[in-house]
């Protein structure tokens, strides 16, 4: 685990020094190359921007469960209390980083709260933005507004009564969610944490039609106890283009519920409405949870020249090829004794990208994980898009022994190979599976591992993971992350197509479909798989790899 963050060795900064001064940098793939290669560096490539800015800080959205689309996600209102808002609408400014205690249940069990601050702090720059609000709601009629000196009605029990959804005054209420925008593309967007929290969270971003996309849950990093040195968060998501999303913070199917103001201005959240799930959840997302935007620069278009053949294996996109910042990496590579198994994931991010911006969200991860996250690389070792492209991940070899971050308590001794994509929502595609079973095919070759046999490793323990430490697993040589971890990576798709992926690694040829062995769930929801111009996309080259090498020393 990398989460040390030790001083940049005079020898390393000498490296990316160099890079950064020559036009041409040298790429040592693997010892068993004939000769270093040369690759054209003249192009720079501007440092990717990470940006942070706290919830609190962040305007809140009034929406509703059914148009939304959240109804649908599972996520549903606790009972509210119409009685829980005081009339009139009084607002009561919300200090910073502070919310009040929830009051004593009684007639009236809310307290008013301001929804949102004051507008992000200098330095939060772009992501301040504006409210927005929609009215309708989801389940129940709305009462009548009571006149102005109407005797307000005692609270009724939430544990007796449907729940409403409407104010008695006749504010709507509907799913308090936080609302970002900025006037140029987001590109990647996640959320991280520095202390323990249990809250599940989805985000959509606006499409360029002005309609909102399909809610995606995000998935969680595997990242002991939380802290300001060492933070968790989930995996960044790619929107591209988009300049607006929302996340809706939920935990046990319950949303955060929340008013819209008389005056239509800022959405009022119903803290203390006898629920003690949504008054943690509103605790925890306006203090805890920071939005970290993530904007990596493009790179020159990928084409063979930018390929560099690994010694009997496939061809790869280099570290240096990617664009990878030698600057931002603030260690060492450590490396295991042996390698003993391998384990397959998904980044858990967008199926919508291009091969061009492939490389954008691989420098993506790198920034997130070596600077959000503190851990001083990219977590995965190597990374497949859906394209078949393979991205070298971890620094420090492909044909070594490097140990990532990329699943808590087994890092050691295994290799992390992650899809570029959401594989809980779609199968991986022909190319991308053609690719994984090549390279694991050659990488377990070097090790002298059986792709069908099984892995024996022992756990180092961790917060989330199956096996306690010290204790040993005996899982197929390439397994799943959920098989390890308490997670659903790598996706109810990627995880059935690790029979496949462990065939292919076998020299099993291609399939020309990309639809694993069983489908679970059904089709997926986009269709087959499909190339850059729209097309299917084409299964890649499946001749057999050459001859087993001898292990690696």
């Amino acid at each position: 685990m990398r989460y040390p963050r030790p001083k940049l060795s005079i020898a390393l900064a000498a490296i990316a020094a160099a890079v950064v001064a020559s036009p041409f940098a040298v790429v040592a793939i693997g010892a068993d190359d004939a000769a270093p290669r040369l690759v054209d560096n003249k192009d720079d490539v501007a440092r990717t921007e990470i940006e942070q800015v706290p919830l609190r800080e962040l305007p809140a959205a009034i929406i509703d469960l059914a148009s939304s689309g959240l109804a649908d996600a599972g996520v549903t209102l606790p009972p509210i209390e119409p009685d829980a808002f005081p009339l009139p609408d009084l607002t009561v400014p919300l200090p910073k980083g502070l919310l009040p205690e929830p009051s004593t249940p009684g007639p009236t069990t809310g307290s008013p709260t301001d929804g949102s601050s004051a507008p992000a702090s200098p330095g939060t720059g772009e992501a301040t933005t504006t409210t927005t609000t929609t009215t309708t709601t989801a389940t129940s009629p709305k009462p009548a507004a009571p006149a102005p000196d109407a005797d307000r009605a005692p609270a009724t029990s939430p544990s007796t009564t449907p729940p409403v959804t409407a104010m008695r005054d006749g504010r709507e209420v509907g799913a308090a969610v936080t609302h970002i925008a900025r006037d140029k593309p987001l590109k990647m967007v996640a959320f991280t944490w520095d202390r323990p929290v249990d809250v599940d969270l989805r985000l959509r971003a606006r499409e360029p039609d002005g309609s909102w996309g399909p809610w995606t849950p995000l998935e969680k990093v595997d990242v002991a106890a939380p802290s300001a040195d060492k933070p968790s968060g989930t995996e960044p998501v790619w929107v591209g283009d988009a300049k607006e999303v929302q996340v809706a913070a939920s935990k046990d199917g319950l949303a955060i519920p929340a008013a819209e103001t008389q005056g239509g201005d800022l959405a009022q959240l119903a803290i203390g409405t006898g629920s003690e799930v949504v008054t943690k959840l509103a605790e925890t997302v306006l203090n805890s949870l920071k939005a970290t935007l993530i904007s990596p620069e493009g790179l020159l278009s990928l084409g063979s020249s930018l390929l560099t053949g690994l010694t009997g294996g496939p061809q790869v996109i280099a570290r240096q090829q990617w664009g990878a910042d030698e600057a931002i990496r603030c260690s060492q590579p450590v490396y295991s004794p042996a390698l003993k198994g391998a384990i397959v994931h998904h980044t858990a991010g967008s199926n919508d990208y291009t091969p061009e911006q492939s490389v954008e969200i691989v420098r993506g991860i790198y920034a997130y994980h070596a600077q959000s996250l503190n851990w001083c690389d990219i977590g995965y070792n190597v990374l497949v898009d859906k394209y078949g492209q393979i991205f070298e991940g971890a620094f420090g070899g492909l044909d070594r022994n490097v140990e990532g971050t990329h699943t808590g308590g087994f890092n050691k001794e295994t290799v992390g190979l992650a899809f570029i994509g959401n594989l809980e929502e779609v199968p991986p595609t022909a190319a991308a599976l053609a690719s994984a079973g090549k390279f694991l095919r050659w990488r377990l070759s070097k090790a002298g591992l059986d792709p069908a046999g099984t892995a024996t490793l022992t756990s180092e323990g961790f917060d989330g993971t199956k096996f306690a430490a010290g204790t040993q697993s005996n899982l197929p040589m390439i397994s799943g992350h959920r098989d390890y971890n308490s997670t659903s990576c790598p996706g109810v798709h990627g995880y059935a197509a690790l029979d496949q992926i462990r065939g292919l690694a076998g020299g099993a040829v291609p399939r020309e479909e990309s639809t694993p062995p069983e489908e679970p769930t059904g089709p997926a929801p986009d269709g087959p798989p499909a190339g850059p111009d729209g097309s299917p996309a084409p299964a890649p080259d499946g001749a057999p790899a050459p001859e087993v090498a001898p292990p690696a020393q």
